[in-house]
């Protein structure tokens, strides 16, 4: 299993002061001594100009830690289900980001995306869905090209209507039938809705990312009053033989400081599981 952390411009909950390209070095270097296998940045991250992009490429080159995940990948004014929806604009979009993505080091991108995703008051559910499968199997192809996956993410129902459980992500997966249109799952979307750890197991094969945080959404290992289910987790996990990526996903007061006792504290947790 691999560990990250996500981090860098764009992620969910920058921990970054500042997103240039002059916060990157102390960035990259901080999560290598941490530690960690990879990073996972926000798909925003690559999408300014060609010349921001070639300048992103340049400074991230000088690290050996890559950028194998990226989140947040549907910003909010493609929308992929509603009454307005342009498929070729949004398709237009993924082929640009995933380009890119790759071109950085990208292994998976995460396909959560609530608010591009979210069905709009008086929009039919069972309709936005068609038009989920539809954009998942228009964007199959290009991710073929690319060579990069697509993790569907499911959110709890505070964040999201249309894809709230890791059991029926594996159902979409397997009607959109793209074999690079996978899985992700999410251990907080599950606690929060309290989804059985049993979906991780029947998702088996389809799984191609993981996000996990403590409870009240901490780096691991650092909540007060409790701990989340990190063993039954990763215990599910190694049941279907899932080696891939875990990145943690949520909020830090100084990631500077946690980032070394969070990832020793995920890895001593797989290894008792």
């Amino acid at each position: 299993m691999k560990f990250g952390i996500c981090c860098g411009p764009g992620s969910f909950a920058p921990q970054v002061e500042g997103q240039a390209l002059s916060a990157l070095p102390r960035l990259m270097e901080g999560m290598q001594e941490a530690g960690a296998d990879y990073v996972e940045f926000g798909v925003s991250a690559v999408m300014g100009s060609e010349e921001e992009f070639a300048q992103l490429q340049e400074a991230l080159s000088q690290f050996p830690l890559n950028v194998e995940a990226y989140n947040s990948f549907i910003p909010a004014k493609h929308r992929i289900t509603g009454p307005d929806v342009n498929l070729e604009e949004v398709i237009a979009y993924c082929h640009t980001a995933l380009t890119r993505c790759k071109a950085l080091g990208g292994e998976v991108v995460v396909l959560g995306s609530g608010a591009a995703r979210r069905v709009v008051e008086g929009f039919d559910r069972e309709k936005a869905l068609q038009q989920f499968v539809e954009f998942g199997r228009a964007l199959g192809p290009v991710a073929e090209e690319v060579g990069i996956d697509i993790a569907i993410e499911p959110l709890n129902k505070n964040e999201d209507n249309l894809i709230n459980t890791v059991r029926h992500g594996a159902q979409l997966v397997d009607e959109i039938a793209q074999p690079r249109i996978q899985l992700l799952a999410d251990l907080y979307h599950m606690f929060t809705d309290g989804e059985s750890l049993f979906s991780v197991t029947a998702a088996g094969a389809r799984l191609r990312h993981t996000h996990v945080c403590d409870l009240g959404r901490v780096p691991p290992g650092f909540a007060s009053g409790g701990e989340a289910n990190f063993k039954g987790f990763f215990r599910a996990l190694k049941a279907v033989g899932y080696n891939g990526r875990c990145s943690f996903e949520g909020s830090s007061h100084d990631l500077a400081a946690q980032s070394k006792p969070m990832l020793d504290f995920l890895k001593q947790r797989f290894a008792e599981s």
